[in-house]
């Protein structure tokens, strides 16, 4: 609905028939004007400002829930591979502890003399490369770390001095 508007309108001049008392006092001339317009009757035009804004009000609801639910999808991923990174460090810090006894076994059997160096050198090369499956899989926990604390708007900001170049994502 729209509300009534009010306006002053008016003009001052001089007034004279004779041009010598043109710009006498007397001659002074000023006219007022009160002007009201309202379009009371004007239903359809008014109906539709208030389609419009809602229809608006929608719009902007609807950006709204979808940046929320992006954001709960990012969380959620974020938190997922995670917790999946973490299992796998796990998994691979035990693999690592027994691979660390078999090579202290082995290395027991060939000062014995019931394992040969082959064997040793095998052991050895299988313990070194779950050491380094470890050291990724703990690098990518702390990515995978980052990038929930990212996605939980937990505060995450890069440190002054450092690039951010190597920015995981989602």
């Amino acid at each position: 609905m729209t509300f009534p508007s009010v306006r002053l309108l008016g003009t001052v001049g001089f007034v004279s028939t004779d041009a010598f008392h043109l710009f006498e006092s007397s001659s002074l001339t000023a006219l007022g004007l009160l002007v009201l317009s309202w379009n009371a009757l004007d239903f359809g035009r008014t109906r539709a400002r208030v389609h419009e804004a809602e229809a608006g009000y929608d719009a902007a609801l609807s950006q709204y829930q979808s940046v929320v639910l992006r954001a709960l999808e990012d969380a959620e991923t974020s938190l997922s591979r995670y917790g999946r990174e973490r299992e796998h460090v796990v998994k691979l810090t035990a693999a690592q502890a027994a691979a660390a006894r078999a090579f202290d076994l082995t290395q027991q059997r060939q000062s014995a003399g019931t394992a040969s160096l082959t064997d040793l050198l095998d052991i050895e090369r299988q313990r070194i490369q779950t050491e380094q499956e470890l050291a990724e899989a703990q690098a990518a926990m702390t990515n995978d770390f980052v990038s929930l604390h990212k996605a939980l708007g937990l505060g995450w900001a890069p440190q002054p001095g450092y690039a951010d170049a190597a920015d995981p994502g989602p």
